[in-house]
């Protein structure tokens, strides 16, 4: 209870320092919201347009999550000190980290510079982020693994890269696993990369919204809301599966 307390006062601070207890603000906002709703509709012409838009949504992050996948199982190991040495996998840990301290959307924006607008962009920011943040998963995965494990398999003569492999076996689920789970945020990621033309829906919701085209950023949305919905849930159900 008191944790809860504390919370609320602290809400009610920062709240009224942001601003966010001003009267004039929610009237604004409420006057906004009924021109917002009486502008609102479903564009059926642009659903073919829509589906388009989440397709190639879709393939960027499946991209992402397949380049990111093969970077991060390359890597995880280097990062993990009881297969190789300490020091070395200090530095994988860093520039994973580093990579991973920086928002999916930003690496947008800098592949964007590199190359230009367009779903390439996209693809390159997810593929990057993702093969950091696997990397994470997989090398904390790759921890669990008792040491006498380990040391049985160096006794046999596996060193490196074979014996990366061989203790990926025993992780396998936790690697799929995680795999699923990037996909579903790459899929919500990928959604907004067009704000800042990397592709995806995000362009055209953004496009539309330039526009106060509002019926057709809600088909969009709505297009895009379902389908992030469906692969939510194929994911969440083989991830269950597999636990």
């Amino acid at each position: 209870m008191r944790i809860i307390t504390s919370m609320v006062i602290i809400t009610a601070f920062l709240a009224y320092i942001l601003g966010l207890l001003d009267p004039s603000m929610w009237a604004k906002a409420g006057r906004n919201l009924a021109i917002f709703t009486s502008h609102l509709g479903f564009e059926e012409n642009l659903l073919g347009e829509a589906l388009a838009a989440v397709y190639e949504t879709m393939l960027l992050s499946l991209i992402g999550v397949s380049l990111g996948t093969i970077i991060a199982y390359l890597a995880s190991p280097l990062a993990t000190p009881s297969i190789f040495s300490p020091r070395l996998s200090v530095v994988f840990r860093l520039i994973a980290s580093g990579i991973r301290s920086i928002p999916a959307i930003f690496w947008a924006i800098l592949f964007v510079i590199l190359i230009g607008p367009g779903p390439r962009a996209g693809a390159l920011a997810l593929s990057i982020y993702t093969s950091a943040y696997l990397t994470k998963l997989f090398y904390e995965s790759l921890e669990s693994i008792p040491q006498e494990h380990i040391d049985t398999l160096r006794i046999i003569g596996l060193r490196g890269l074979s014996l990366s492999m061989a203790l990926y076996t025993h992780i396998k689920r936790q690697v799929l696993s995680n795999i699923l789970f990037m996909l579903e945020y790459n899929v919500r990621t990928a959604t907004i990369l067009g704000f800042v033309g990397a592709g995806g829906v995000g362009y055209y919701i953004l496009h539309y919204i330039s526009l106060l085209n509002y019926p057709a950023v809600i088909t969009f949305i709505m297009v895009t809301t379902v389908f992030v919905i469906l692969i939510d849930t194929i994911s969440y159900v083989l991830r269950t599966r597999l636990g």
